[in-house]
């Protein structure tokens, strides 16, 4: 041994050896950490046809063929996706589909596709910490509840976060430039803050689960519509609950429920009156006013007024 290290040219390679020795030293726990993501993916309920780590030694990115993940009665697939996380934060990664996401309930069957989509994922003992989804030129479109459905907006986001209650995430969507169909009715801002039960990032909504909404906001054709209440998933499979709504532009509301069916051509003279009674007593003006929406009974109602059949959640 001593020779060895007297020989004039062991210290010539010394660097290099001992760099190699470090460098399989580290992709030995690159491997490591890979496998333990790829378990950690699996035990979620993720499955794939094929799946290549990559990126060492900066980062591990995992390319995913044919994703598919199962939550009860609820089915997710793509054609691609990449996840990329940082070595020395395996809590955060970054994930890019490639194709559009397919999603199947007992509810329908539902296809988003895009012109480009990212999503950032952050996690820890407890599951979920936070999560960011965004997509450009959006279009979901399948049948939802035995119905055609289309959607599509230029942008869309959905943002959740653990919330401060236990149990609970704070959940926001935000759409730019929505259009609906058949009505082909266009929305240039909707921005929802919720507040809904932690158990739906694992398992399908339950009666008697009850939403909190933060804050809507809806913008549409010269309406500002702002909304906060609380509403239950009833067993009747309709929403039960209270909304207040604050309304910017009284004849543009009028407009709009027209638009979307909601109120017909003979209930318009009864809204307005109501509408103007309502800011009478509450101090509002007629572009202005607060308006309590109740939901029951498988209806909406503007105070005796019979809107329109409420919405339902199964």
């Amino acid at each position: 041994m001593q020779k060895l290290l007297d020989h004039p040219r062991f210290w010539l390679f010394a660097p290099f050896i001992g760099l190699m020795g470090l460098t399989l030293i580290a992709l030995g726990f690159w491997h490591m950490a890979s496998d333990r993501i790829t378990d950690r993916l699996a035990a979620q309920g993720l499955s794939w046809q094929r799946l290549t780590p990559q990126g060492f030694p900066a980062r591990i990115t995992l390319d995913v063929d044919a994703p598919r993940l199962r939550r009860d009665d609820r089915l997710w697939q793509n054609q691609a996706m990449r996840l990329t996380f940082m070595p020395f934060n395996h809590r955060h990664a970054v994930v890019d589909f490639t194709g559009p996401h397919r999603l199947e309930t007992s509810q329908g069957d539902l296809q988003l596709a895009h012109q480009g989509n990212l999503m950032s994922l952050v996690t820890d003992g407890q599951g979920l910490q936070r999560g960011s989804f965004e997509a450009q030129q959006a279009v979901l479109s399948g049948r939802w509840q035995n119905r055609p459905l289309t959607l599509q907006a230029k942008q869309m986001g959905m943002h959740m976060r653990r919330g401060a209650a236990p149990g609970r995430m704070d959940a926001a969507l935000v759409l730019k430039d929505l259009q609906t169909a058949p009505q082909a009715t266009q929305i240039e801002r909707f921005d929802m803050l919720t507040d809904i039960p932690e158990s739906w990032l694992q398992a399908a909504p339950q009666a008697q689960d009850r939403i909190k909404l933060l804050r809507l906001t809806v913008e549409r054709a010269g309406l500002t519509l702002v909304v906060r209440g609380s509403v239950k998933l009833a067993a009747s499979g309709f929403l039960d609950g209270q909304l207040d709504v604050d309304v910017l532009n009284q004849a543009a509301l009028l407009d709009t429920l027209q638009d979307f069916g909601w109120l017909a051509p003979q209930q318009r003279r009864q809204a307005a009156f109501l509408f103007g009674l309502g800011a009478a007593f509450g101090g509002d003006t007629q572009d202005r006013l607060s308006v309590p929406i109740s939901l029951k009974d498988g209806r909406v109602f503007l105070g005796p007024l019979n809107l329109a059949a409420a919405p339902r959640w199964q």
